[in-house]
């Protein structure tokens, strides 16, 4: 698992593929409509598919019937990215050009309580000693390709003085298009915040997996 450098043809966002003579994607450039301000880097542990392993992995640490399950996943998910933090520290310092102060984590936009991320978060050492609980689910909706500056905002009891002077990292467990991600940077931006990047566990790629398929795949950023 590396974190490489971006070709040329690719988004300079997201690092997906673009059509020749565009900086950005189809969904960045979106977003970047939509949100009115530049969108931060975005880096993905691993690619995967709908239907296989990580796919499964990645739904099950919030969707298993049996707590003990989800915990599991929970687990199975830090083992991935402990090892990856560690290894890519300053490539990803390098691709986000700076260090982190804090990580925020991405609320759900439709389950109650924080962000799901926050039962991974908190067994990988490189983001659980930087962790914040920095953001909650704003007044306007956002979805896999629909951003928006009050999707999210600062949480209750956060400074926004000590905000402005902090920088950073946005982690969620997936992106599709990143317009939740995005959306939860623009509402840490209103409020002062110096947003460094995006760091996801997995990516969705298009087609889905053939039937029994369950390896890890390297992803890019």
């Amino acid at each position: 698992m590396v974190v490489p450098a971006l070709e040329q043809g690719s988004c300079r966002v997201c690092g997906g593929a673009t059509h020749a003579g565009f900086a950005l994607c189809f969904c960045c450039a979106t977003l970047v409509r939509q949100l009115r301000m530049p969108l931060v880097p975005l880096v993905a542990v691993v690619d995967y598919r709908v239907g296989d392993g990580m796919h499964r992995r990645l739904r099950g640490y919030k969707d298993a019937p049996v707590a003990e399950a989800r915990r599991d996943h929970a687990a199975e998910l830090a083992g991935l990215v402990a090892p990856w933090m560690t290894v890519h520290r300053a490539a990803l310092r390098s691709r986000f050009g700076s260090r982190w102060d804090l990580v925020a984590t991405v609320p759900s936009s439709s389950r109650p309580g924080g962000a799901p991320f926050d039962a991974v978060v908190s067994r990988v050492p490189d983001l659980a000693r930087s962790h914040r609980r920095l953001l909650v689910r704003g007044p306007e909706a956002t979805d896999h390709l629909r951003a928006d500056r009050r999707g999210f905002a600062v949480a209750p009891g956060i400074d926004r003085g000590w905000l402005g002077d902090r920088r950073i990292l946005v982690g969620d467990d997936t992106v599709i298009t990143g317009a939740r991600a995005q959306s939860a940077v623009a509402a840490l931006r209103s409020a002062g915040g110096r947003v460094v990047g995006i760091v996801a566990v997995g990516r969705v790629v298009a087609g889905v997996a053939p039937r029994g398929a369950g390896a890890l795949r390297r992803s890019v950023g």
